[in-house]
């Protein structure tokens, strides 16, 4: 076993002999006697000691608490005081040092010795605590989430490991002299007393905690009751979830988009299905009275009354237009187009529309506002959306209609699968009118959701406008505030590289014979449909052979012996459909041109046979100079 080394520090060379020969009694080794502090610091790296017995008056510039101090600044070493002294002062200067004994001399050996190993014990026990203290530190600092140390009654932290102080990024003496309430919200503070003071185990509750910079983290807090240091206190592990929770609302929100985009996609069916079979119903009834009107007298009262059923009729295809649009089955016909002609040209209509006490503003701040879309379609999004705008002011009030190019925000481009690479343009339509809530923001483009009087709105403005805008292309957003109005903004893809339009003369419209002698197949399984169309044609001179369906069609065909110069066909029919029907014609007769007409055409179907010159397309409902004009046409190309 190896000796104990001592280092004597004593000026009084008799005394230190004697204390030498007990410790050598007692087989310590004693490594030196100094008498000066000053040599005790130039060697102690050399000797080396175990433990230092030290006087407290030394020759020399330092004293023995002078060199205690520097030894303890860079040793761990037990340092025990000799002195002849003991008043107060002295005392309270040797505390510092934290001394492992004090003897006064003279001292007995027994006591010399129990004081040196009671000091090897006390330094041995400390050193043990030291490297328990260091352990913990390690395992406390190692954990990956945030741990914090709590007072009973959660008034103070007393201590927390590293990745609280990352995190948070405060320092440790900024944190320990925080009253942790600071870090949650004032709405969670109820919720996080009740949590901690709920006995047994219980869930995890997530709570909003704030960084020093005042970012915000979503954490799960963990906790359980501990003794620390002599107290009872709460280990809190606060784990970090908030890229977790980000996921998860952002999941939700895409799940929420689906869920809407599958609501709207069933309801736009079923909206396209009314539309279709409203379109037949007028059809015959707009079709009905066109005739009427032809043969009644213009000052008679039936004359007058069929003009209302007309005009009522007019508005009807108006309502399925939006209907059509809205279930984005209206076929787009898009050309390149400039905004601000199209907002231009609106503008007289518009402020007839607001009238005297709403003033309309437009801004255009873009030298280009070119975009590829159907102009028909984007002054109807304008006309709802201004609609929108004056119903939401009550009195006077101020509507703006502002151009700009402004690209989406970063997640609404992401969102909705934009390219970043364009240069977008912004519609805005803003008011001063009555703002929405955030619940109403949800729905406001939702089919039929109306905020209006019952008969006084269809639900179907907005919810056209926004059809419209994904046909074409481009993204709604919608800001609101509760008092202070709303604004539409509208994206679209800017084009650049357009043709210059260049200016044509007005060309002279010549009147076209629409009569003829053609034979004609009619096929529709509407019989009011059929009656309109055969009496329109037959009044025009057309021979006409009618069939009930596809089935019925393809049979009168094969009947016919001479020749059919056009098919006049509904798209959508039992058994056959028209374009079915044509192509089992073009086998027999393949140069037979069709009107395929509809009252909800699929642009697909268009796409079909757009190179086809042959096929053509008419929209119910068509009046009756449009499908005597149309007929005539189709019959005329070579």
């Amino acid at each position: 076993m190896l000796k104990k080394r001592l280092l004597i520090v004593e000026d009084e060379r008799i005394i230190a002999e004697d204390i030498k020969r007990t410790l050598l009694h007692y087989d310590y080794e004693v490594v030196d006697i100094i008498s000066h502090g000053e040599k005790v610091i130039e060697q102690f790296d050399q000797l080396n000691p175990d433990l230092v017995l030290m006087d407290i008056m030394l020759a020399g510039k330092l004293n023995g608490i002078q060199t205690a101090q520097k030894i303890k600044a860079k040793h761990n070493v037990p340092i025990i005081y000799l002195t002849a002294y003991a008043n107060e002062p002295i005392l309270n200067s040797a505390k510092v040092t934290e001394p492992f004994g004090y003897l006064i001399k003279p001292f007995e050996e027994h006591e010399l010795h129990a004081t040196i190993e009671m000091a090897f014990y006390r330094y041995k026990l400390e050193n043990e605590l030291k490297q328990s203290e260091e352990k913990y530190r390690l395992l406390f600092n190692s954990i990956a989430d945030p741990v914090f140390i709590l007072s009973e009654n959660a008034d103070k932290f007393i201590d927390c490991n590293d990745i609280v102080l990352k995190k948070y990024k405060f320092s440790k003496q900024e944190l320990l002299s925080l009253p942790p309430y600071k870090l949650f919200l004032e709405d969670e503070l109820q919720k996080l007393i009740d949590y901690l003071n709920a006995g047994g185990i219980t869930e995890s509750p997530v709570f909003s905690n704030f960084t020093k910079d005042g970012d915000k983290l979503y954490v799960e807090l963990h906790k359980n009751s501990i003794t620390f240091n002599d107290e009872q206190v709460f280990l809190i592990i606060a784990r970090d979830i908030t890229q977790r929770k980000q996921a998860e609302d952002e999941k939700q929100i895409v799940q929420h988009q689906l869920y809407q985009s599958q609501k709207m996609e069933v309801v736009g069916k079923l909206a396209g299905g009314i539309a279709h079979d409203f379109n037949n119903l007028l059809t015959a009834i707009n079709g009905y009275s066109d005739l009427a009107l032809k043969k009644l007298d213009n000052n008679s009262d039936a004359y007058s009354d069929i003009e209302v059923i007309k005009d009522c009729g007019d508005r009807a295809a108006r309502l399925t237009k939006q209907l059509l649009g809205f279930s984005r089955k209206q076929v787009a016909e898009k050309s390149i187009i400039d905004l601000k002609e199209a907002i231009h040209d609106l503008e007289k209509m518009l402020v007839r529309l607001l009238g005297d006490e709403i003033i309309l503003k437009t801004n255009f701040q873009c030298q280009s506002c070119m975009i590829f879309a159907d102009k028909s379609q984007i002054e109807q999004v304008i006309v709802n959306l201004i609609v929108n705008a004056r119903d939401a002011i009550k009195g006077h009030g101020r509507i703006t209609i502002s151009t700009s190019e402004k690209k989406p925000a970063p997640d609404v481009l992401k969102r909705n699968k934009m390219d970043e690479s364009r240069t977008y343009v912004m519609i805005s339509v803003k008011d001063d009118g009555c703002g929405m809530t955030e619940e109403l923001q949800e729905k406001i483009f939702e089919p039929f959701f109306t905020t209006k009087e019952i008969g006084k709105g269809t639900g179907l403005g907005l919810s056209t406008v926004f059809g419209i805008v994904k046909q074409n292309n481009g993204v709604i957003r919608v800001a609101s505030e509760v008092g202070k109005g709303s604004e539409f903004k509208i994206f679209f893809p800017l084009e650049k590289n357009y043709a210059k339009k260049q200016k044509t003369a007005e060309k002279t419209v010549t009147k076209i014979e629409i009569k003829g002698n053609e034979t004609i197949l009619l096929v529709d399984d509407e019989e009011s449909i059929r009656d309109y169309l055969s009496e329109i044609l037959e009044e025009l001179g057309y021979e006409v052979i009618i069939a009930l369906d596809g089935i019925d069609g393809l049979s009168q065909f094969k009947k016919k012996q001479e020749k059919i110069h056009l098919l006049i066909s509904d798209v959508t029919m039992p058994k056959l459909s028209g374009p079915d029907l044509l192509e089992k014609l073009k086998q027999i007769q393949p140069q037979i041109k069709a009107l395929f007409i509809s009252g909800n055409i699929d642009s697909k179907l268009i796409k079909n046979y757009e190179s086809n010159p042959n096929i053509n397309f008419l929209r119910k409902p068509f009046s009756y100079e449009s499908i005597s004009s149309k007929v005539r046409e189709i019959l005329n190309k070579k």
